[in-house]
């Protein structure tokens, strides 16, 4: 009769529906994994033809706990110049960094390093290293050594206690060891002429050392928060390019500072800087200009350092 017929006619659908994998509801489970699977292969094709386009491997915050192996392959590996994996959970890199020789900048802030394979330095072309906030206790002389065309360096907020030598790094301009367990600034800093920037607060360093005073190019010079209490007058005088420097919170006599030699040549440097936004009152704060020396009572302030 017409019900047994409908009811026939629904059961051969189902049928027919489950030869093919596909659900009551329309649904193509088998499909469904099928172009998933597809879509995955075909997303990662399409990723890795990027990088060997563009140079460029970005992958922040994708969860990974190590590098994707395919970057070292033979066909990716020479086209990486800028390898981007911040924000993820990498704990090591592997000896095949090494591979990436043509590698410009590498980026690994915010990962779990805890230290770096002797192969990094094989990536000789690294003009940019930021590897801030993991938990880096050790970096390999090997690998400072070899990295000479260095610009950045930046290691803030790790767990370095000591620090290879920098004096190899002559072309780097900006160095950052903020936030690590460092008693003493990196050896050889003095000798790397293009300097412009040198972070080094929050460490219990307590010398600002004299050779720095070779720097004609820098610029900025920030030891906050350290257990420095005075500055070299080869620093004043010699820094002839130094306009910004910060010792907030640190155990220094600001009367001391300002009679140090060099420091008038200093406050006239940044005087000359600064000075149409002095001049406009730009720069006044309640307690007159920051020259970055913390003081119990009013007093003169002779240079902003910001």
């Amino acid at each position: 009769d017409e019900d047994s017929g409908s009811s026939s006619a629904r059961h051969s659908r189902r049928a027919v529906d489950r030869a093919s994998g596909v659900a009551v509801m329309g649904c193509c489970l088998s499909k469904q994994t099928t172009d998933t699977s597809q879509n995955v292969a075909r997303n990662a094709s399409q990723r890795e033809i990027a990088w060997k386009t563009t140079g460029i491997v970005g992958l922040r915050d994708a969860r990974l706990t190590s590098l994707p192996a395919r970057i070292f392959s033979a066909d990716v590996a020479p086209k990486c110049r800028n390898v981007d994996a911040s924000n993820n959970k990498i704990a090591s890199l592997p000896p095949s960094i090494g591979t990436l020789v043509n590698l410009q900048r590498l980026t690994l802030t915010a990962n779990a390093l805890a230290t770096l394979p002797d192969e990094l330095a094989q990536c000789v072309n690294l003009r940019v290293l930021v590897l801030d906030r993991n938990a880096i206790s050790r970096v390999p002389d090997c690998v400072l050594a070899s990295l000479t065309k260095l610009q950045t360096l930046s290691l803030a907020h790790n767990k370095l206690a000591a620090m290879p030598s920098v004096a190899s790094l002559a072309k780097m301009e900006k160095l950052s060891v903020a936030g690590n367990a460092l008693t003493s600034l990196p050896d050889g800093a003095g000798r790397c002429a293009m300097l412009e920037e040198l972070d080094a607060g929050d460490n219990p360093v307590d010398v600002i050392d004299a050779s720095l005073g070779a720097l004609t190019r820098l610029r900025v010079l920030n030891m906050e928060r350290t257990r420095v209490s005075a500055v070299p007058p080869e620093v004043f005088k010699g820094c002839v390019s130094l306009v910004t420097m910060s010792l907030h919170g640190c155990p220094v006599d600001a009367d001391a500072i300002e009679e140090t030699a060099g420091f008038a040549e200093y406050a006239a440097r940044v005087r000359d800087k600064h000075g149409k936004k002095i001049h406009g009152g730009a720069m006044v704060g309640s307690r007159g200009l920051d020259d970055g020396v913390d003081r119990a009572t009013g007093g003169r302030n002779i240079a902003p350092h910001r």
